[in-house]
């Protein structure tokens, strides 16, 4: 019964994405839409496959979302009013603040608006978890296309190659392709940005405007510190289409925002930004598991931050180590990791130089690399690093794919 229901949904979807016209207008023929929509069902059974080990299943937040959704459905279905205001109640005495991650209603958020669109897809799926992966990956499909369509308008000579890099990068795939909150917020993130394009491009109407907005808060929603990092690369990047230095125009910037970030317990205690990345890690440290690593506390001031940057680095671009691994499932991790920063290395090395950078280029990479530097300076597992780093390298390594200098490589072609 469900193998059949998996198949119809399948068939169904890859028919669906072929006839709307944001996938069409992308460019990309509807048998390689199909395709690439069939690889990202392909990595969703893969991760669930990965979970349902004994030894990960029961730390699985997948299929603790999807445990809690089938009571969530029965409401749906029995109560659909009290489904959707219990989305905005909360167990606590208080709401809680937005930034701790315990006891607060807006850490409980991120979680329960995954289980409450699981609960929606139940009703569709007859409650079962390996059909609701062609619905996640049905919504997480209009972020990469989205994302592609801006980059393939800034680099029109790589066309499909830029689809490598979006949907291709092992890590990003696996993470972003089950179901939890990565694919979904990448998605927004995506869309986000082909709004922020157009609206860049042509004319911010009341329809993008809205839509941006919208977007926004719901990514804050579901994980705020990515919503605030994407927040201040679109600021300077509207900011740098008024000035012909775009780069400097970012350097200024992130620079003065980086000062905003160390005087916030100054301004107000609510909003120390510092003492929350120190508290987050501080979390991370009390947690265990098997790939942990032994590293020094972060203080809340700026000096420590400062000391503490190299490790960041080392974590968030460099980690896990060859002898990081415990065992044989973090070896892809860390050849991936040892691949992926040669590669950024070569792109960046043999880059177009005479090229004209377009500012949605540096917003893209100044807002991949901020979210490294925050994993970096809060996650202290080395596997874990593996996932929070995943969903930034799209943004690094797609726009540097599309500044590579083609021309190079043909010229020693004729010369050899």
């Amino acid at each position: 019964m469900y193998y059949l229901l998996f198949i119809f949904y399948l068939a169904l979807f890859s028919f669906i994405i072929t006839k709307i016209k944001f996938f069409i207008s992308s460019g990309i023929s509807k048998t390689l839409l199909i395709t690439l929509f069939i690889v990202k069902i392909l990595a969703g059974l893969i991760y669930a496959m990965f979970y349902m080990q004994p030894s990960y299943h029961a730390d699985s937040d997948s299929f603790r979302y999807f445990e809690y959704s089938i009571a969530e459905t029965d409401m749906l279905l029995k109560q659909p009013i009290y489904f959707l205001k219990d989305l905005f109640s909360f167990g606590y005495n208080q709401i809680g603040n937005v930034f701790i991650g315990n006891d607060s209603y807006w850490n409980d958020l991120k979680s329960n608006i995954v289980i409450k669109l699981l609960a929606v897809c139940n009703v569709f799926s007859f409650k079962n978890y390996y059909v609701n992966i062609i619905f996640f990956n049905f919504f997480f499909f209009f972020g990469l296309i989205g994302f592609y369509r801006v980059m393939k308008s800034i680099f029109p000579d790589k066309g499909l190659w830029l689809l490598i890099p979006i949907f291709f990068i092992p890590s990003f795939l696996f993470w972003s392709s089950g179901i939890h909150r990565d694919g979904l917020i990448f998605s927004i993130t995506g869309m986000t940005i082909y709004f922020f394009y157009n609206g860049i491009t042509n004319k911010f109407s009341f329809t993008k405007s809205i839509s941006i907005i919208v977007l926004l808060v719901l990514l804050f929603s579901l994980r705020n510190y990515v919503c605030l990092a994407l927040i201040l690369a679109l600021i300077t990047w509207f900011i740098s289409t008024k000035f012909n230095n775009s780069l400097l125009t970012f350097i200024i910037v992130y620079d003065l925002a980086i000062l905003i970030f160390f005087l916030s317990g100054y301004i107000s205690s609510s909003i120390n930004f510092p003492a929350y990345i120190a508290n987050k890690q501080h979390e991370f440290i009390q947690l265990s598991g098997g790939s942990e690593i032994n590293l020094p506390q972060l203080q809340p001031n700026f000096f420590s931050f400062i000391s503490y940057l190299p490790t960041a680095f080392d974590m968030s671009f460099l980690r896990p180590h060859i002898n990081d691994l415990k065992n044989i499932s973090y070896l892809p991790a860390a050849f991936e990791t040892f691949s992926l920063f040669l590669l950024i290395v070569f792109l960046f090395s043999y880059r177009n130089k005479n090229m004209k950078v377009h500012p949605a280029t540096y917003a893209c990479i100044f807002f991949g690399i901020s979210l490294l530097l925050i994993a970096g300076y809060t996650v202290t597992f080395s596997g874990a690093i593996v996932r929070y780093r995943s969903f930034a390298l799209p943004f690094i390594i797609t726009p540097l794919f599309g500044l590579l200098n083609l021309k190079f490589f043909r010229k020693k072609q004729i010369i050899s």
